[in-house]
């Protein structure tokens, strides 16, 4: 027993890896190569084109991970006919966006001239509309690959997910190094990305066909994820939210402090997410187990195992911490090979947020497990009131003050997520009586 849970969880924190290692590897690799064959001018017009699909991959307004969390539920009270028909709604809601996406832009590119908008010089209008309309095709597939993968997180097969979306991530990796180095028209790229996605969805597919009460298909009664709604979108309001925070984080520094200060912001800002990103191959797995115990009224086991994961978060987020601040000169110099200039304060809070933020990250699994989100959306309203006052006062605190507001934007999270838990389980724990 003790074995196989320990194989288990050795299969979570190695598919993670591997789906963030082959995120990172493309970021590292893609960048050079776009710029290699396209040069700067002509890729910085891919990336404001590009800029707009990556929003509208939000437009599953928070179902992939509230319609998962909700199937997972439903599997473990043995509700299998309520999970089919809310997989299937889930299915044809997501199509009916993705259509209704299409359509909108098919009507659009009959009058707007996007290339003459956007003021490009390397890019036509033809070449702007068919990467466009190819990267909203890559959205439809997107959107009914997550659903389906998500499937194997509510059957809290966490390590397949990560496997197939690790492959898929590697394979438009490979598929973009091919089109940029055989000069192919760049509309290629979102095309040869949707023909990946709905491959993967077929091998999904034949994967779950085991399973006697997984069934794939579309259907006319959309009540239940409609029913979903109302959660859904608090978490697509977090999801929508941060994303803004994080750019106008970047956008007030540029305004403010100067594109060189920019530089420094963005380079540690970047440093500290991606140990975050690590970090969270720790918890994101636990989320569908916490949705099981949670089901099954194991309010105990929910509550230790809760305790443990804080405890080991806390401890490697220290050690990883001071790590970086100890060898920060030697990882700057291996980074960069020439001189970084930085503000050591700014390093050194910027790294406090990362015990701080992961704490309260990993605390949110409890309550995100079912679908208790309403604290969640007052992070990026946190972050907006701290963009305003920032703007009055960054002039004189500098990066450094940006950094402690962060702080306080996360203890003030953590104090949230922290008291979300007790209610939960203290409700849970009442239910049993």
């Amino acid at each position: 027993m003790i074995k196989s849970i320990t194989h288990k969880h050795f299969h979570n924190y190695f598919s993670s890896f591997l789906q963030r290692f082959s995120m990172i590897l493309s970021q590292l690799f893609l960048i050079p190569a776009f710029i290699l064959n396209l040069g700067m001018d002509q890729y910085g017009e891919w990336l404001i084109l590009t800029t707009i699909p990556n929003y509208l991959i939000l437009s599953d307004l928070g179902l992939t991970l509230t319609v998962t969390n909700e199937i997972c539920r439903l599997i473990n009270i043995k509700e299998y006919s309520s999970q089919q028909e809310l997989f299937k709604a889930t299915l044809t809601f997501l199509s009916l966006i993705g259509v209704f996406l299409i359509f909108v832009f098919l009507i659009l590119s009959t009058f707007i001239d996007f290339g003459k908008l956007l003021n490009f010089q390397f890019l036509s209008n033809k070449d702007v509309l068919l990467i466009l309309g190819g990267f909203l095709i890559n959205i439809f597939s997107y959107l009914i690959f997550l659903v389906t993968i998500g499937y194997f997180k509510s059957l809290n097969l966490f390590h397949k997910h990560e496997y197939f979306l690790a492959l898929t991530l590697f394979l438009d990796f490979i598929a973009i190094l091919i089109i940029l180095n055989l000069k192919v028209a760049l509309y290629f790229i979102p095309i040869t990305m949707s023909i990946i996605r709905f491959g993967m969805i077929l091998i999904v597919n034949t994967q779950l066909k085991k399973y006697k009460f997984y069934k794939f298909g579309f259907t006319l009664g959309l009540n239940r994820v409609i029913n979903m709604l109302p959660v859904s979108l608090k978490l697509s309001f977090f999801q929508l939210g941060t994303a803004f925070f994080i750019q106008g984080s970047t956008f007030l520094v540029g305004m403010v402090l100067g594109p060189a200060m920019v530089v420094i912001f963005n380079t540690i800002r970047t440093l500290v997410n991606s140990l975050r990103s690590f970090i969270s191959i720790l918890y994101i797995p636990t989320m569908q187990e916490f949705t099981i115990l949670i089901t099954k009224n194991l309010k105990k086991e929910a509550f230790l195992k809760l305790k443990k994961l804080m405890i080991l978060i806390f401890l490697v987020s220290l050690i990883s911490a001071f790590g970086i601040y100890f060898l920060r000169d030697f990882i700057f110099e291996l980074w960069f090979k020439n001189s970084f200039y930085y503000n050591v304060d700014f390093l050194a809070f910027m790294l406090c947020t990362i015990v701080i933020y992961n704490l309260w990250n990993a605390a949110s699994m409890l309550p995100m497990s079912i679908n208790k989100m309403n604290e969640l959306a007052l992070y990026p309203l946190l972050g907006v009131v701290v963009l305003i006052v920032q703007y009055y006062i960054l002039p004189k605190t500098g990066l450094t003050g940006l950094a402690v507001s962060f702080i306080f934007i996360d203890l003030v999270m953590l104090f949230l997520v922290l008291k979300l838990n007790y209610t939960i389980l203290k409700t849970h724990k009442d239910s049993l009586k």
